[in-house]
């Protein structure tokens, strides 16, 4: 009768432990997904991941400041960080920016509303680039900066961008745009 006491006991005991066991079985399941992105680049520069997806924040103006076609919005300064720059292969730098550009004024950027709100976009100005000597870049992609003269290293290549009216009259709303920029070395 004790063997058979044992026996039921070393069973239960038994089960008891393998039910353990499978409570604590590991669990997957599928959590999202990681996206590298970069370029490898024979170039004489490479440009910091710091510069390759920016915001400059372009500030507020009331459509009263624009008080006739061609006036201009004071200068927002950003600029494009290259790294291990090697003069050996280039000495100089530039920049050509490509993006939608104004049909009343194609050395502007089209305003849109990329950031939201429901003013839609504003009308009758546009985004206009320009160079560390104040030369406007075209936006189209044609047209590329005053070269910079490079340093092994680090550079830095500064712009300013301002808010220019496009027509005689400004109407508000969102007054965003994208724009993507292409280096050329010499």
């Amino acid at each position: 009768m004790l063997n058979k006491q044992r026996l039921v006991m070393s069973v239960v005991a038994l089960a008891v432990l393998s039910v353990s066991q499978l409570s604590m079985a590991a669990t997957t399941v599928t959590g999202g997904t990681v996206h590298f992105t970069g370029r490898i680049v024979n170039a004489a520069c490479a440009v910091s991941a710091d510069s390759t997806d920016q915001t400059v924040n372009m500030g507020q103006y009331r459509t009263a400041f624009f008080t006739a076609k061609g006036k201009k919005s004071g200068d927002v300064p950003f600029s494009i960080k290259l790294e291990d720059c090697d003069t050996s292969v280039s000495t100089k730098a530039s920049v050509s920016f490509s993006g939608l550009s104004s049909a009343d004024d194609p050395t502007a950027l089209q305003t849109s509303n990329i950031s939201g709100g429901s003013a839609g976009a504003a009308k009758g100005v546009g985004i206009q680039i320009a160079d560390h000597l104040g030369k406007v870049v075209k936006p189209d992609g044609s047209v590329f900066s005053t070269a910079q003269n490079l340093v092994d290293g680090v550079n830095v290549l500064n712009f300013s961008a301002n808010y220019i009216s496009t027509q005689a009259t400004v109407t508000p709303g969102g007054a965003d745009a994208d724009a993507t920029f292409t280096m050329q070395y010499q």
